[in-house]
């Protein structure tokens, strides 16, 4: 693969889809839907990633918030929220009710001091479109000492079962396990990576894992994201990953 500037291609690509991209998901202007996990909203008061270790007012960084539905989900739980997101679409958008702020930037180049930050968060963000290295590293020199990192990103196994012809995830594998770790289909640059690369990448930046759930779509619940995956999968197989690290 040629060489890209995957900062520039997704900016692009969110400024100019945001809106779309919202108008096909009212829920996220819901509010008693966040904070939650993945893209069956699953509540965090039932996940648990952050509230058992977080006391109120304790300081959270969503990296690549969107329009900020959970970091203000965040901050209605009692926590002093902040919002990083890379496209001005989206912050243009942006939800303000209580969030501590919301700044324009690359996750991987945090224009905050380093350890202020007490947990940090990413629901299908950052770490969907950027290196996820380089977003460990970044988000350790942010954290304080003993701080909490919650992010949520699609499944190994997803991955495998994606048929890139049709744009759909089917009950068959298409891709080798650890194919590629960047995709780029001409519109916008995504990053996949395999367990055995997570669990190296958490190792060699610093971070101890807590907690690996691998959530499967809620029996007869709603469907939000209707592009690509069709519900009777995701209740059989888990089509994201929540992982639970601490900076040690």
């Amino acid at each position: 693969m040629a060489k890209i500037n995957y900062l520039k291609v997704n900016e692009q690509y969110w400024d100019s889809n945001s809106e779309l991209y919202h108008d096909a998901h009212p829920e996220h202007f819901d509010p008693d839907r966040h904070p939650s996990w993945g893209i069956w909203h699953l509540p965090e008061s039932d996940l648990k990633i952050f509230t058992d270790d977080l006391p109120a007012g304790s300081r959270i960084i969503d990296l690549g918030c969107g329009i900020g539905h959970d970091t203000t989900g965040f901050a209605r739980a009692g926590y002093e929220a902040y919002g990083v997101e890379l496209s001005s679409g989206q912050l243009s958008r942006a939800l303000g009710e209580g969030a501590a702020g919301f700044v324009q930037a690359a996750a991987e180049r945090l224009p905050f001091r380093s350890g202020v930050f007490d947990a940090a968060f990413c629901d299908h963000g950052a770490f969907d479109f950027s290196p996820p290295r380089r977003l460990l590293q970044e988000a350790h020199r942010v954290l304080r000492p003993g701080g909490i990192l919650g992010l949520c990103t699609y499944s190994p196994l997803l991955q495998m079962c994606f048929d890139n012809q049709s744009g759909t995830v089917g009950e068959r594998l298409a891709n080798p396990y650890g194919d590629t770790r960047m995709q780029y289909g001409g519109d916008v640059v995504v990053f996949h990576s395999t367990y055995a690369q997570w669990i190296d990448m958490f190792r060699d930046c610093g971070f101890s894992i807590e907690r690996l759930v691998e959530p499967i779509a809620p029996a007869g619940g709603a469907t939000y994201f209707k592009e690509a995956l069709d519900r009777n999968w995701a209740e059989k197989w888990p089509a994201e990953v929540v992982w639970k690290v601490r900076k040690t």
